[in-house]
């Protein structure tokens, strides 16, 4: 049992498992960064609660996709703001309000967190493309204008390629001198779109780079887990990765996004803290304390550490969905946003 594991010895009586080590990485954003989490935050809080107060629970859900891209990077909320307003732009020149969707799940938030990554990906655009609050054109037309100023301001921070999130993840990157050592490196991240991104520049810093994203096929991610082990220095994967893939030969690890479902923190881990793995193992959590979703995430990894330290273990984090007892972190966050 996965809880358990930090029991196990071998014949010896030594530990069967090496020693975990999660840091948590807290950073502060530019004043653009802020401004572009603060201009796209308040759109989410307007039409979240519009579409709660019409019962539009879909659009509501929505919203909260897209607070989640705005958390991963610049380029993943930049562009899913140009899909939405390309979308609405043609329903608004049809003169339209609605469009039709191939989603009819009543508990849809449950059934898209258990289904595999590439049908929640392409439900979770569907819902962020086509379902507005709008109820007329004019209402329409106003939301269009609001995405089109977010899309610029997007565009704005992006061009500065100083994205602080970034700058810390290449000083977790120097600090463990991986280009000197030949040390693996594993990247999680929620979105394709910051899956493309830090691809890119982890490539443009010099480094033989694989990804792992639910777009590809079991035999297309263990071909990958193959160039990983044997050729590339740095795997980028999204969740994807979480089970079914073996990489106990890699030790560093770097949580780019915090999974607003915590439990899959413990399936991320479980990646390369598992059986094989002879190292210490080794885990960046990246943290913003100027976001609402930070502040929380924060107070929760002094929690568990502070936990984890009087234990003497770090088995807190193998049952970290019980650290909130009768409470969801996705509703915290969503109460404080």
């Amino acid at each position: 049992m996965r809880r358990l594991k930090e029991d196990l010895k071998k014949i010896d009586c030594s530990p069967l498992f090496p020693p975990r080590y999660v840091h948590t990485i807290n950073y502060s954003l530019t004043q653009e960064e802020k401004e572009l989490y603060e201009a796209v935050t308040r759109y989410v809080e307007i039409h979240y609660n519009k579409a709660l107060q019409k019962e539009k629970r879909n659009v509501a859900f929505a919203m909260t996709i897209l607070q989640r891209r705005l958390a991963s990077s610049v380029r993943a909320v930049r562009k899913s703001l140009e899909r939405r307003r390309k979308r609405l732009q043609e329903l608004y020149e049809q003169g339209r309000i609605l469009q039709k969707l191939n989603i009819t799940d009543e508990n849809l938030e449950d059934y898209l967190e258990d289904v595999e990554e590439k049908e929640r990906w392409s439900k979770e655009e569907e819902l962020l493309e086509k379902l507005t609050s709008a109820e007329n054109l004019l209402e329409l037309k106003a939301e269009i204008d609001e995405l089109s100023t977010l899309v610029h301001l997007a565009k704005e921070v992006e061009k500065r390629e100083v994205e602080t999130k970034l700058v810390r993840l290449k000083e977790v990157i120097d600090q463990e001198r991986i280009r000197e050592t030949g040390t693996k490196l594993l990247v999680f991240t929620e979105s394709r779109d910051t899956l493309e991104y830090l691809a890119e520049k982890l490539k443009e810093w010099g480094y033989a780079v694989v990804t792992i994203h639910g777009g590809m096929n079991m035999d297309e991610r263990i071909r990958a887990e193959h160039e990983f082990k044997n050729k590339a220095q740095v795997m980028v994967a999204t969740e994807a990765a979480g089970e079914g893939i073996n990489l106990q030969f890699c030790w560093l690890m770097v949580n780019y996004d915090i999974p607003w479902n915590p439990n899959r923190l413990e399936q991320r881990m479980g990646r390369i803290h598992r059986y094989g793995q002879q190292s210490e193992v080794h885990i960046y959590n990246l943290v913003s304390g100027d976001t609402k979703e930070g502040q929380i995430l924060q107070k929760l990894f002094q929690k568990l550490e502070a936990m984890r330290a009087h234990l003497g273990s770090d088995r807190v984090f193998d049952v970290i969905g019980d650290v909130l007892p009768n409470v969801s972190l996705k509703d915290l966050i969503l109460d404080a946003i």
